[in-house]
């Protein structure tokens, strides 16, 4: 009797830290479990379209141009380590403000079946202030997201 997988596509939100990263051995255990692929999703912020006129005026473009390559190369890295591990694994790479809008509108529009993502531990003030953007997809998408903890150990 043959089972069908529950998981087959599972959406890593990375950020460029150590924390975004630490929900990334968990999406490839369940991927591998399910024979899923991992889809790491980078939502790459630029400066408020109000400050763009002065941004380019001070030629700051090409720096702008140089961090979003960083990005991409980031994200083209973290692929290849989980492809060299046999990990089906493909890279989204989204530009734009309200990151986790974005996130959601992703999960919800491309057929994802789960969300891992890190916490960054925020609590009390500095999460109200900061907003959550775990807290915010978790109530966004309409698939499982699991979320992981990145100041405890596994």
């Amino acid at each position: 009797m043959a089972t069908t997988s529950r998981y087959k596509k599972i959406v890593v939100p990375v950020d460029g830290s150590g924390w975004s990263e630490r929900a990334i051995p968990h999406a490839v255990d369940i991927a591998r479990a399910n024979d899923a692929e991992v889809i790491l999703l980078h939502v790459f912020r630029p400066p408020a379209h109000e400050f763009t006129g002065e941004i380019a005026l001070a030629g700051q473009d090409e720096q702008l141009n140089q961090l979003r390559e960083q990005a991409k190369q980031y994200l083209m890295s973290l692929r290849n380590q989980l492809r060299s591990q046999d990990i089906k694994c493909r890279v989204q790479f989204i530009e734009g403000h309200g990151i986790a809008n974005l996130i959601c509108d992703y999960v919800n529009e491309e057929d994802v079946d789960l969300v891992v993502m890190s916490t960054h531990g925020r609590t009390g003030l500095a999460r109200w202030l900061f907003g959550s953007v775990a807290h915010k997809v978790v109530q966004g998408v309409k698939v499982p997201v699991l979320l992981v903890r990145p100041d405890r150990e596994d």
